[in-house]
């Protein structure tokens, strides 16, 4: 049988540079010390440089996730607005801590469109906005995300963890708009999810708020040493951004081909939709005996998403035509 097709997770499916696994392989040998720590010096430059801020406004953390919690935290207590579908993450942080939570559904006629009333904007203590979406991979415009600083006093969290595929940020933003956080990720660009590497970014006094729910050592050092590290390959990663980008194109492509709707995406996945539910099932279950493994509207990875929906991680070129060529035989053989 052939070997397993991962579309799963939304990691990177390309190797590191050899150059960077040496220097890591190297770091091995001082795992006996701790990381730096606390504001972890050298890494916050590094990452506060590839951000375009500065150093008090950025905070590293254990993953995206870690970020995603420590937000809520802080910030949760009155009321969290979540956008659905979106990533699932913002409604267990706010179930773990037993605060207050509202869904917005957002996906219309498979269109994806923030929408949020001033009612609830004004009584919000914490909004989400994951920019692009998942798993709908929908970009969403930078003038909705400033009407929506604008309207609400509490604090707006962005989600920009797959920020390199859209190329779209709100950074700069941080200066105007104190009530702006902004998430971002390391795993699923820049191929370092097994070591959990992400950060926030906002004004200093958001940061220190932040960073009173997360503990001291919250980075280990072998992920401390690959955030500095693996921003000197950007040339490299941002190559493999291009072909993900292009491979997305032409997986969606041979998709609609077929007759099955695929949402417009920005990310390094896809949503399609295959309309019913037992549909759905079939072609999920298909696709697990061929040893190609997806992420279903029904498992725990999205919340608000119907069950026809099945969301497709965008590896190379050659298992996506592999996997293109399963589901159009599938599809044709069986509907």
């Amino acid at each position: 049988m052939r070997k397993a097709i991962h579309l799963d997770h939304s990691s990177l499916k390309y190797p590191l540079p050899e150059l960077l696994l040496q220097e890591l392989s190297e770091e091995l040998a001082f795992i006996n010390e701790y990381p730096c720590g606390g504001c972890y010096e050298e890494l916050t430059a590094k990452l506060a440089e590839y951000a375009g801020t500065t150093p008090d406004c950025i905070l590293p953390a254990n993953g995206s996730d870690e970020v995603i919690e420590s937000i809520t935290r802080a910030f949760g207590r009155k009321l969290i607005l979540i956008p659905i579908p979106t990533f699932s993450q913002y409604e267990a942080s706010a179930e773990r801590n037993k605060f207050n939570k509202k869904f917005i559904p957002c996906l219309e006629e498979r269109q994806y469109q923030l929408d949020y009333c001033e009612d609830d904007l004004k009584k919000a203590s914490l909004v989400w906005i994951c920019n692009p979406n998942n798993p709908t991979g929908s970009p969403i415009p930078r003038a909705v995300i400033k009407k929506i600083l604008s309207s609400t006093s509490g604090i707006v969290a962005v989600d920009e963890c797959n920020y390199e595929y859209s190329g779209e940020s709100v950074i700069d933003l941080i200066e105007q708009y104190p009530n702006l956080v902004i998430s971002r990720s390391f795993s699923k660009n820049f191929g370092l999810a097994g070591l959990r590497l992400g950060f926030a970014v906002s004004s200093n006094r958001n940061i220190v708020e932040i960073a009173r729910y997360l503990q001291h050592f919250r980075v280990n050092k072998m992920a401390e040493m690959a955030g500095i590290k693996v921003l000197k390959y950007l040339d490299y990663f941002q190559d493999i951004w291009q072909k993900i980008a292009h491979t997305r194109d032409f997986f969606a492509k041979g998709l609609s081909d077929t007759g099955i709707v695929v949402l417009p995406s920005k990310s390094n996945f896809v949503l399609a939709d295959f309309l019913t539910e037992g549909k759905t099932r079939q072609v999920w279950h298909y696709l697990m005996r061929e040893n190609v493994f997806t992420v279903a509207a029904w498992e725990k990875e999205f919340s608000g998403l119907d069950n026809h929906y099945i969301r497709f991680t965008i590896s190379n070129n050659e298992e996506m035509a592999y996997v293109l060529e399963l589901l159009q035989r599938f599809l044709r053989n069986t509907f």
